[in-house]
Order: C-alpha cells, then structure tokens, then sequence
C-alpha cells in the first residue's frame, strides 16, 4: 500500500503531484521574468551602443569638416600635440643619473691629473675644476 497509484479519473489533490506542478510552474514564472529582464538589458545595452557610435560618428565628421576648412592650422596643431607629448613622454620615462660618465668610467688615478690644455667647458665638468 506504501507505492499506491492514482485510479483513472480520481483526482490527484495535494499528494506530491500538486507540489511538483506548483514548483514547476513557480519554476516557470521565474525562468519567463529572467528573460524578460535579460531581453530589456539587452535592448538597452544596444541602443547604447548605437547611441554612442552615432556620437563618436558625428564628432568625426565636425573633425574632418573643421580640418578641410583649415588644414594648415590642423597640421600645426597636429605637430604641436604630437611634439608635447613626445616630451612629456620623454620627462617622465628618463631618469636623471646619478653618476656622471666621468664618474663611472675614469680610473681613480687619473681623476688626480692636472691637464693644463684641457678646454675650459670640460675642465668646468671635472671634480677639483
């Protein structure tokens, strides 16, 4: 008696056939919500997209504009931001050295020599000078 099936046309009520049914329906309604929300995420990440690449569309075309009525000032402008930052670029990614050529590279016994026909601008770059 413990493994009982249902007669034909007895009503099933609420043995563990009307709990399924209401889970799988519960089920049922979450999966649709689910969908309905990734659908509206969806349509609205599109017309972002669209919206953005109609902006960035209508800048290029002011841009190309503005250098076909003044293409002499654009190619000036055009070195000047590409020569600042070249030396910005160039500021931040040297290093100042701490030790001079002279330093690294000339033997301690001849840093002591007096050279009397040493030109001045390097005389004045030499420690004791």
């Amino acid at each position: 008696m413990a493994n009982q099936q249902p007669r034909p046309g007895q009503p099933q009520g609420r043995q563990n056939g009307g709990a399924t049914q209401a889970a799988g329906e519960s089920a049922q309604n979450l999966g649709h919500r689910l969908q309905e929300g990734a659908s509206h995420v969806g349509e609205r990440l599109h017309d972002g997209y669209d919206a953005a690449r109609e902006g960035v569309a209508h800048g290029y075309r002011k841009a190309e504009g503005a250098i076909g009525r003044h293409p002499g000032q654009s190619v000036l402008v055009g070195f000047g931001v590409g020569f600042g930052l070249g030396v910005l670029l160039t500021v931040l990614l040297t290093r100042r050295e701490e030790e001079s050529w002279y330093d690294r590279y000339v033997p301690d016994r001849l840093r002591h020599l007096h050279m009397p026909h040493m030109p001045e601008s390097i005389a004045r770059h030499m420690p004791g000078h």
